[in-house]
């Protein structure tokens, strides 16, 4: 996972990674088998051979960066209450496990260093900033200084569906691969990604078509897709040639796509993660 040219490892030729095809990312580690964003379901992930994780990160009351998607802890700890109005100290004393299955419990929400340092020399990593109900916080310059604290820039993505944390990234650590998030086709996106900075494209995959690939290829943005977890998705994807395809399940893509030995399931599946909002 070395950097080129002493850049970012997330290029886009297609051996950029010494791979053909898409790079399949673990969303949210492999939680179709485990909970998600929880060291237990990035540990699943690697043991299934995965190159690439994704996870969600936060910034605390108390201006640590922790591991969780929701606004709240409510869906994924036994706790309540918002991310942001909660010390790392209350947030790590939560149960982030035992709401997906007994085997999970004590399972806690984990900062965000601690997933860096356990994928660091064994998988990229991409980064989702999320900074709603209310942005600011520093929450940029965080996570830039976790990055280069463990050794992470170079194999790192940071993408965000609010483009001007991208844009303050990028300020910030210019040579950092990022990444500007839809949920919905975009229209003018050659356009914002730029005035972000952006170096990739990442959109829901349902909202994807040869259109926006080639758009996308034609201003030198690579194509990252999620949440891909059946095989008609995949293909499509496969089909239209994109980078990189996030999914709660990658030891189901690595299968159709033929890569790697057979993977463990872990404990079985739990809830479904969910295939919306990345």
């Amino acid at each position: 996972m070395r950097p080129r040219d002493g850049g970012h490892a997330w290029g886009w030729e297609p051996d950029v990674l010494g791979r053909a095809g898409a790079l399949i990312v673990a969303h949210r580690g492999a939680s179709r088998c485990a909970p998600e964003n929880t060291l237990a379901a990035f540990r699943l992930a690697l043991e299934q051979g995965t190159r690439a994780v994704e996870c969600d990160v936060r910034v605390t009351k108390d201006g640590e960066l922790v591991v969780i998607h929701d606004a709240t802890v409510d869906r994924t700890t036994d706790g309540s209450g918002l991310v942001s109005a909660l010390p790392l100290d209350a947030i790590r004393g939560l149960d982030a496990g035992r709401w997906f299955g007994a085997d999970f419990a004590g399972e806690r929400v984990p900062v965000l260093e601690e997933v860096l340092t356990l994928v660091r020399g064994r998988a990229l990593i991409q980064v989702e900033i999320k900074n709603e109900p209310i942005s600011g916080g520093g929450i940029e310059a965080r996570v830039v200084s976790a990055l280069a604290d463990t050794g992470m820039e170079g194999g790192a993505l940071v993408m965000s569906f609010d483009h001007e944390s991208i844009r303050i990234v990028r300020s910030l650590r210019s040579g950092l691969a990022t990444g500007i998030l839809y949920a919905a086709r975009p229209a003018d996106f050659v356009s914002s990604a730029r005035k972000a900075g952006a170096t990739a494209l990442c959109l829901e995959w349902k909202s994807l078509d040869r259109e926006v690939v080639a758009g996308a290829r034609g201003a030198g943005l690579g194509v990252c897709v999620w949440t891909v977890d059946d095989e008609a998705a995949f293909r499509r994807c496969q089909e239209l040639g994109v980078d990189a395809v996030a999914s709660n399940d990658p030891s189901l893509l690595f299968r159709l796509a033929g890569e790697g030995a057979d993977a463990p399931r872990g404990a079985g599946a739990g809830p479904d993660p969910g295939s919306g909002a990345s």
